[in-house]
């Protein structure tokens, strides 16, 4: 008989550890949740340009940049032409000309909230 019941507490073992496991895995969670709500974390994340721009070398040492799609830039700065730091506006299809200063072309998009973020950087020939 007292073989009967050692073999029920063993297998009877098993439900009450799953359980305490399960439970320090909810209140962790809840923890972890409550912690997100109350101190507010991941609301000073700020936005990323959205926008795809083209710099294409056309030789005679110029490049042409044009705007393809813009979602959140307000204004972007050519650097590496020999304006100093023109801008193109927010135009979509907006197409220009620069000669090149640099080896390197970079257009940078000012976003609505002030930040800058480059769009894309290309090496061009600059002795072409």
């Amino acid at each position: 008989m007292f073989s009967k019941i050692n073999q029920n507490d063993s297998e009877r073992a098993i439900s009450p550890v799953v359980g305490v496991i399960l439970l320090v895995a909810v209140t962790v969670a809840l923890v972890a949740l409550a912690s997100v709500i109350v101190f507010d974390l991941g609301s000073d994340i700020s936005e990323s340009a959205d926008a795809t721009v083209s710099v294409d070398d056309v030789g005679d040492n110029e490049v042409e940049v044009e705007i393809i799609r813009n979602e959140n830039v307000e204004e972007f700065t050519i650097e590496g032409v020999d304006d100093e730091d023109p801008t193109m506006s927010d135009d979509v299809g907006q197409s220009e000309r620069f000669d090149i200063d640099d080896d390197t072309v970079t257009v940078v998009g000012e976003l609505e909230d002030g930040n800058e973020e480059v769009i894309v950087s290309n090496d061009v020939d600059h002795d072409a």
